[in-house]
């Protein structure tokens, strides 16, 4: 019998009381220290079975497993479904739905994701789906591109999130663009042109990122330099550049940092805060990932070659 899902709280994952009453071990890690917006994320690893009571999610909710092997029973709006995960099965839970999930077994490791309504409502309408009705689905298919995005947002988050909430709005636009194409009612039919931003608009956006390099810069702010909504200003900047917006303005951080350790003699520490990271040790990690070495070394390096 389906249960009204009227007559249940939702459960939103960032609220501390809401994601006590629901699971009694906390996460290895999640996304709610870093405030990101339409976006939550946690990585989950119990070696124990495993339950949790009947709920509604305050969102689209995804689950991936990670670990090899589990077997779980899933109540999606009073239906029931018997599933055999493996590495890379996913679960889709569309918002307002009920949801249930028992692991006789060991839960092992898994992601789980939640995406808000008005995100996916809004990639939806991008995507000439203006009335979007997910179609809930059980963990017994695998989905390599929902595994890549959950290992590279739980990365991030090993990390301490050093991309910033551009790289979550970024992951959270490209994961809600695969949810209204592969889950819902309809199937897009057709889809866009490769299209690219103007060089004069491209041109006006590094003028903006470099003008607040010490800065957040978000999708949303660099979306309304253009006058773009955010799902359409990422897929228009990805064609034009090759690079997700989160990765280019990280590569504008580091040119300018380069610069910086070049041509003064400000500290390290001052010149991590003048590119936006308020921890030098993780501007250090970055600059030494696109750069090949510590920013120490590059200063040494640059130095000597002109002494």
């Amino acid at each position: 019998m389906t249960t009204h899902s009227g007559s249940m709280r939702k459960i939103d994952f960032t609220n501390p009381t809401h994601y006590e009453s629901l699971f009694m071990v906390d996460a290895v890690r999640k996304s709610t220290p870093f405030d990101w917006k339409d976006v939550y994320f946690e990585r989950r690893e119990e070696s124990a079975a495993f339950e949790t009571s009947e709920h509604r999610i305050d969102g689209h909710y995804l689950m991936v497993k990670l670990s090899p092997w589990s077997i779980a029973e899933r109540c999606i709006d009073g239906k029931w479904h018997s599933e055999t995960q493996r590495r890379g099965s996913m679960a889709y839970v569309p918002d307002d739905c009920t949801h249930l999930v028992r692991y006789r077994q060991p839960l092992g490791t898994l992601c789980l994701l939640t995406l808000s309504r008005q995100l996916v409502e809004s990639v939806a309408e991008e995507l000439n789906q203006p009335v979007f009705r997910g179609r809930p689905r059980a963990a017994q298919d695998i989905d390599l591109h929902l595994l890549n995005s959950a290992e590279c947002l739980d990365q991030e988050l090993r990390d301490g999130n050093p991309n910033g909430l551009l790289f979550a709005q970024n992951f959270g636009h490209m994961i809600a663009a695969h949810l209204v194409m592969g889950f819902g009612t309809a199937a897009v039919r057709q889809r866009s042109q490769l299209k690219t931003l103007p060089e004069k608009k491209r041109k006006w956006l590094d003028e903006f990122i470099d003008a607040n390099l010490s800065d957040t810069i978000t999708i949303d702010a660099l979306a309304r330099q253009v006058g773009l909504s955010p799902y359409h200003f990422s897929r228009l900047f990805k064609n034009s550049t090759g690079m997700a917006p989160y990765k280019y303005v990280l590569h504008r951080r580091m040119a300018f940092a380069q610069a910086c350790l070049r041509d003064d003699h400000s500290s390290i520490a001052d010149i991590s805060l003048a590119c936006g990271f308020n921890d030098a040790t993780q501007f250090t990690k970055q600059f030494r990932k696109i750069c090949g070495q510590t920013p120490s070394q590059y200063r040494h390096i640059e130095s000597t070659s002109f002494s």
